[in-house]
C-alpha cells in the first residue's frame, strides 16, 4: 500500500493522506480554505506592514502554506522562508497534486527547490527548506512569524512539547507570533510554558478554534 493518498476536500481543494500516521496533511472540510485562514489570516497579514520578515514553517507538507503566502504578500516585503519537513513528497505526487492549482508553474518552483539549499524563488522570497527532524533541529536564524503545522498533536506528541516550543521562543523575535490549527489544552500549556502569550482565536470551518502565541 502507497503510503500517502491524494484526497479531496469540502472546498474542492486537495489535501494528501498518510497512511502511516492515519492523518491528512490539512483538514478534510477544506485544505485550502483552512491554511488561508489560519496561516495567512490570522498570521502573515499581521505582519504586511513589515518591510522583511523570517518566517519558519514546521511541517512543509504539500507546500500550500508557502504558496499562499508568497501570492499574499506585498510585492516589495522581503521574505525569508525556513521550512522543515522529515518526509518530503515523492516528485510524482507533488505533479498529480499540482493538477488541481490555477498556480500551478509557481507551485512546482517552489516544491522542485533543493532542500537544504536557500534559492531565491522571487527577488524579494528566499526559500529554504530543510529536510531535518524538528526535534533535532538547530536554528541559525531568529523568526519573526511561524507556522506549526506539524501532524496533530494526537498522532506526533514529540513535536508539541515544551523543549521544540522553547527552542522556537529563543528563536524568534521580540513581537513575533506562532500560528497553528490545534487548540488542545496541552499545545496551549506548552506554549505557556516555553513563554508564549496564547489567545485562542476562532477556528476555520468545522474546527472550533485555533491557537495565536506573541513572544513579548
Amino acid at each position: 500500500m502507497k503510503r500517502f493518498e491524494i484526497q479531496t476536500t469540502e472546498d474542492g481543494s486537495l489535501t494528501i493522506y498518510d497512511t502511516l500516521f492515519n492523518e491528512t496533511f490539512h483538514s478534510k472540510y477544506g485544505a485550502r480554505s483552512e491554511s488561508e485562514y489560519v496561516f495567512i489570516e490570522q498570521g502573515l497579514k499581521k505582519f504586511l506592514d513589515v518591510s522583511e520578515i523570517n518566517i519558519l514553517e514546521i511541517g512543509f507538507g504539500t507546500g500550500m502554506n508557502t504558496l499562499l503566502t508568497l501570492l499574499n504578500k506585498p510585492i516589495e516585503q522581503k521574505i525569508y522562508y525556513e521550512a522543515i519537513e522529515l518526509f518530503p513528497l515523492q516528485q510524482e505526487l507533488v505533479e498529480l497534486y499540482s493538477e488541481s492549482l490555477p498556480e500551478k508553474e509557481l507551485y512546482l518552483k517552489l516544491m522542485k527547490a533543493k532542500w537544504d539549499e536557500e534559492q531565491a524563488i522571487t527577488p524579494n522570497f528566499i526559500l529554504f527548506k530543510r529536510n531535518e527532524n524538528i526535534t533535532k533541529l538547530t536554528y541559525n536564524k531568529n523568526f519573526n512569524l511561524i507556522y506549526f503545522d506539524a501532524f496533530s498533536p494526537k498522532t506526533q506528541p514529540e513535536l508539541w512539547s515544551v523543549e521544540v516550543f522553547e527552542q522556537i521562543y529563543k528563536h524568534s523575535h521580540p513581537g513575533s507570533a506562532i500560528v497553528t490549527y490545534a487548540s488542545s489544552g496541552v499545545v496551549k500549556q506548552n506554549l505557556r510554558n516555553a513563554g508564549f502569550i496564547v489567545e485562542r482565536l476562532p477556528g476555520p470551518p468545522h474546527k472550533h478554534h485555533m491557537v495565536r502565541g506573541y513572544k513579548i
